[in-house]
């Protein structure tokens, strides 16, 4: 069970990329949680686009729907016409996917006509789901539910019901069966209800470390076992576990933390946006502020000041971008997530300049 099965690479958004030595069992013991805690069947159909190199292609839902004795449909790459297509067509039942792609594929005009009665649930990972994107597939009644997982503990580890997608809207469930988590202050003390602090999990689940890479592998798993994953999370009365960003996101603003998923979550409900990205850089005066990267809709045009208003209405003063850049893309990996190290060292460079 703990021969390394694969090396999976980590997305390398913060910094360069990590190779986790992940075991047989990391898989297994994946695909068994999956299939019970989500309750997949042999009738189960899933639509694949993304990368299988990623741990998301492997783990939702290769390795469970294939243990559930279900069936796959694979594609050569993401096209949200094909993807509606295979959908209707094939009549998939669960599919997975990042924000960026199912507001992609909630923009396509196939979007309002495919006949969807088949679909169990779609879920999104890799990223907080902004709670009006759910509403946008709920509207179409589709079940949009969320998940939670790293390429170092396996994809899977929290699960949640039909009716718990939409009034716990924003969260990414409650653990697996097989699954410990919690949530911890700097000094490691377990922290109380919707306190933020880091996230930690423990379980058959977890990965072996990082290929070649002591450091990395004893800074992230301690000598009990817990593997701590650099996100900050918080956990409410219920249960139910809430991502509030990667640590390495956040950033500290006339001594208070911002972030960035939160505001992003904002920007992104503005009617003229595509896209959004926030990232932190140095300020003399407040140490750190917020730089909005944006990309226009389709036929949209947006200004700073349009942008800064519409912020402004719906977040505390310092949670503000001081700077709002429009730009024609961001960058991103073939897993959909946007590399923000390039967008800092793109600001850093025009600082220079």
């Amino acid at each position: 069970p703990d021969d390394p099965y694969c090396l999976l690479y980590t997305s390398g958004t913060t910094g360069r990329p990590k190779g986790v030595i992940t075991p047989h069992r990391m898989v297994a013991w994946n695909a068994y949680n999956t299939v019970a805690c989500w309750q997949l069947s042999e009738d189960d159909v899933s639509s694949i686009f993304t990368p299988l190199y990623h741990a998301g292609g492997l783990g939702a839902f290769l390795m469970p729907i294939l243990l559930a004795g279900g069936r796959i449909v694979l594609h050569r790459e993401f096209d949200p016409t094909e993807v509606w297509r295979v959908i209707e067509e094939e009549r998939c039942t669960v599919v997975l996917g990042v924000p960026t792609i199912w507001k992609m594929l909630a923009d396509a005009p196939e979007f309002k006509t495919s006949e969807l009665g088949h679909v169990r649930w779609f879920i999104s990972g890799g990223a907080p789901m902004p709670r009006h994107l759910v509403g946008i597939f709920r509207d179409r009644g589709i079940v949009m539910r969320q998940g939670y997982g790293l390429t170092e503990v396996g994809v899977n580890c929290f699960a949640m019901s039909d009716d718990e997608a939409w009034a716990k809207a924003g969260s990414i469930g409650r653990p697996l069966m097989f699954t410990e988590a919690k949530v911890i202050d700097e000094g490691g003390q377990f922290l109380g209800p919707d306190e933020v602090g880091e996230l930690c999990f423990r379980g058959p689940h977890v990965s072996a470390g990082y290929w070649n890479n002591p450091e990395a592998t004893a800074e992230a798993l301690d000598k009990e076992g817990w593997f701590h994953t650099g996100d900050m999370a918080r956990c409410d009365a219920d249960g139910f576990f809430y991502i509030a960003g990667r640590a390495k996101d956040m950033f500290i603003s006339g001594g208070v933390n911002v972030y960035p998923a939160e505001i992003e979550n904002v920007l992104l409900q503005h009617a003229s946006l595509a896209d959004a990205a926030v990232v932190g850089v140095p300020h003399p005066t407040w140490g750190e502020v917020g730089v909005a990267f944006v990309v226009a809709a389709e036929g949209e045009e947006v200004t700073a000041e349009d942008l800064g208003e519409f912020v402004g209405d719906r977040l505390a003063r310092y949670k503000i971008p001081k700077e709002f850049r429009i730009v024609d893309v961001l960058p991103r990996t073939p897993y959909g997530k946007v590399v923000k190290g390039e967008l800092v060292e793109a600001w850093k460079k025009e600082q220079e300049n």
